[in-house]
Formats: structure tokens, sequence, C-alpha cells
């Protein structure tokens, strides 16, 4: 458990680790394609988080009923979220031995 918690706090401290655990990004065009793209990355990495999808679909709903910002909230937070759980495979992938008890 400590390895783990060692882990977590090497991903936040690292400078690739910092920005993505940073505030969601502000609105831009294509947000919710950008949190696609990152999330379908995620997937293929096996590390897509449970409601990175469901943040997808309700962002997309928003838009659709013209809540402009709430569905860039949304989108924003999907993409923070596909972004951590990429640096989670790559430190995972790097540092796995560290998991692996005495």
């Amino acid at each position: 458990m400590k390895k783990v918690l060692l882990l977590l706090s090497m991903v936040a401290l690292m400078p690739s680790g910092a920005g993505v655990l940073a505030a969601p990004a502000a609105a831009a065009p294509g947000l919710i394609e950008q949190a696609e793209a990152a999330r379908k990355e995620a997937d293929a990495l096996g590390f897509e988080w449970r409601d990175t999808s469901k943040l997808i679909k309700s962002a997309k709903e928003a838009l659709d009923k013209g809540q402009k910002e709430e569905s860039d909230k949304l989108a924003s937070l999907a993409l923070l979220q596909s972004k951590a759980a990429i640096a989670q495979a790559k430190s995972t992938a790097k540092n796995w031995k560290m998991m692996i008890p005495k």
C-alpha cells in the first residue's frame, strides 16, 4: 500500500504530472473531441477511468441543450481525467516493479 501511495505522489509531483493534476482547461474549440481522443488513448493503454465516458456523454447532452458553459466544464473534466489516466499508465509501465511485494 505504501508503494502505491508513493507512486501516486510521484505522479502528482512529476513536472508532466503537475500539469495533468491542475485545474480543468479553459473552453476550447473541439473540447469534447479532444476529451474523446484522450479517452480512447487511455483505454488503449488499459487505464481508462470509470467516469470519463459518462462525463463526455453528459458534455454532449449539455451541448445539445445549448448549455455551452456546462458542456465545456464537463468536457474539461473528462479531458483532465483522460490525461491523468495516460500519466498513470506511463508511470505504472515505468515503475511496475515497485508494486511487487518482496
